[in-house]
């Protein structure tokens, strides 16, 4: 998702993931699968089946995990600001845990060619020989939109096929 933030020095935008389902909402799905899978232990319990107990409890703990781990992918979040001499990449979860600051005039954007048709193009940004990835986190459309926004910008836009990246299929 690609969010337009207010800022007086210049454009800012927001990249984020497509949440489908808030925390609060994860968390009571994972609690009627307690619910759920609790009426089925009582119940296998008390016909003997007493050993289903301890592989129920880590059945909705593998599942608890992976949904907090999936939540917590989700809750990622990359800035860039646009000023009119500086161009800043603030990325991490809750606040910024890596930051970017580079001269605006020597920004360039570097699109890898897709690795498969159903895969995105990777953006990076690129100024004095570092890239730095920008949003792998995005579908293809908004990864396509945000090329369109980088482009309108005035930054340029190059092209590297897979046999420059070093991918062979």
């Amino acid at each position: 998702m690609i969010e337009r933030l207010s800022d007086s020095d210049g454009m800012r935008y927001r990249l984020t993931p497509n949440r489908s389902i808030s925390w609060p909402a994860l968390v009571r799905v994972w609690l009627g699968l307690v619910l759920l899978t609790s009426t089925v232990v009582v119940g296998m319990s008390l016909a003997g089946a007493w050993l289903v107990i301890p592989f129920a409890g880590l059945e909705l703990v593998a599942v608890g995990a992976g949904l907090w781990y999936t939540a917590r992918k989700c809750c990622r979040q990359e800035v860039i600001t646009f000023g009119p001499s500086r161009v800043r990449l603030e990325k991490g979860h809750e606040h910024c845990e890596q930051q970017w600051d580079w001269p605006r005039p020597s920004v360039r954007i570097l699109l890898d060619e897709k690795p498969h048709p159903w895969l995105r193009e990777r953006i990076c940004l690129c100024c004095n020989g570092e890239e730095v990835p920008l949003a792998d986190f995005l579908n293809p459309r908004d990864s396509r939109e945000l090329v369109t926004l980088l482009e309108s910008q005035g930054f340029p836009v190059r092209r590297r096929s897979r046999e420059m990246v070093g991918i062979h299929f």
